[in-house]
Order: structure tokens, then sequence, then C-alpha cells
């Protein structure tokens, strides 16, 4: 029986923060892509990141950053929930529309300038090193498949398409792990949110990947430590 290893993508594989925050600039505030990043803005989009685990909700994380009041730590994180609670269904189907039309238009026209918002993670070659002969290694992301696939990922990918039918990764983990009698596995992610409601399922072994976009106190563990653990 083999080890199953869930693993996200953004955060976990890859550094993929500042192509999200050029999409989410220009679909939000019409700027061109190929604009400079703004040191003192990218890094406010780089330290809240963490309130953000499905696309839809980028949206109103670049609503709170462009507002022109400074806000605290504690003040960001209440507006930006009291905007979560007022969703706008038709605002975010717009927004999640343009971003992924954006995404796939870099991709397919300026792939270089794609690769050059990316950073892999030392921890993608740990994981690469895996014996398959004892692992079953699945990506589990929100991000299109096809975005993942162009990364050259050697893994199985279950892509936002796979997951649209699911509330979050739990949902698609548990059953998984229950249609294929799985005795162990390990998860992956760099957010809490997507980790939580997975701390009940039989035997999976959840770990926070502190070298992601984790949230403001939290202490995840580095990529050896978890490394060291599901090759144990």
């Amino acid at each position: 029986m083999k080890t199953v290893l869930f693993l996200d993508f953004d955060g976990v594989l890859y550094d993929t923060l500042k192509e999200a925050y050029v999409l989410c600039r220009h679909v939000c505030l019409d700027r061109d892509v190929f604009e400079p990043i703004e040191p003192e803005i990218y890094s406010k989009f780089y330290r809240y990141k963490f309130l953000v685990f499905n696309s839809w909700q980028y949206m109103y994380l670049m609503k709170v950053l462009s507002e022109s009041e400074e806000y605290s730590d504690e003040k960001f994180i209440e507006r930006y929930n009291y905007l979560i609670t007022h969703r706008n269904l038709d605002e975010e189907e717009v927004f999640e529309k343009k971003y992924a039309e954006s995404r796939h238009y870099l991709i397919e026209n300026h792939p270089d300038f794609v690769d050059s918002l990316e950073e892999k993670f030392p921890f993608y070659d740990m994981v690469n090193s895996l014996d398959r002969d004892k692992f079953d290694i699945l990506v589990v992301s929100r991000k299109n498949s096809f975005a993942i696939k162009r990364k050259g990922v050697d893994f199985k990918i279950i892509g936002k398409e796979e997951l649209s039918n699911v509330i979050n990764k739990s949902e698609f983990i548990e059953r998984y792990i229950k249609d294929n009698n799985t005795q162990k596995a390990f998860f992956v992610d760099d957010n809490s949110h997507n980790l939580i409601p997975c701390r009940n399922i039989q035997n999976l072994t959840c770990i926070l990947a502190g070298w992601g976009n984790i949230a403001i106190g939290e202490k995840g563990m580095t990529q050896e430590e978890a490394f060291k653990i599901i090759n144990s």
C-alpha cells in the first residue's frame, strides 16, 4: 500500500505570489501587468495573502489594499473579514473570469515573463526524489490545471476544475483516502484554512509549510523538517 502525499502548489512547490499580484493589480486596478512591482504595496499583499484560500478572495484583499486608510494588522483583518461576509457574487464572477483569462493570455503569449515571476522551492526537488513505488503524489490546488502543467510538474494534478464541486480541499482528500483505502497520507499546505478541516481525517498527517505565506504569528515547518517527516 502506497503512502499518499497531497501537496498545495502555490506557496509549497512554487512561490507564485508575484504572478498573483500583477494579475490582481491588472484586473482590479486596470494596471499594465508589465509595470514594475511596487515594493511597499507588494509587501502588504505578501503579508496578508494568508487570508486568501480561494481565488475570488483576492478581490477583497485588493479592495482593502486600495483603501487610503493605513490599517494595523488587526484592523486590516477586521476590514477584510467584513468584506468577506458582505460578498458581491456578481463582482466575484467577473473578477475570476478576467483573472483566469489574463493568466491564460500571459502564459500563452509571454511565458518567459510568467516564469520570471515564479520561483521553484527546493521542496519541489525533495518531493520529486521520493520513491514512486512507495508514494503516490497529488498536487491539490485551486489553481487552473494548465498553469501547473506548464511547469512540467511530474505529479498527478487535481486543479481548480476538479475541485469546483467541493467547498474545501478536505472534502476531496477525505473522499480520496476512503475510496482508496489509504492507510498513510500527508497533506502539505501553507494555509491553515485548508489544514484545519483535515485534522480529523483518519490516517492523514497535516503539515503547515512554514516557507509559504503562513499567517502572521504562525510558525510552520521548514522544508527539510517536512520532508524528513514524510520520508521517515
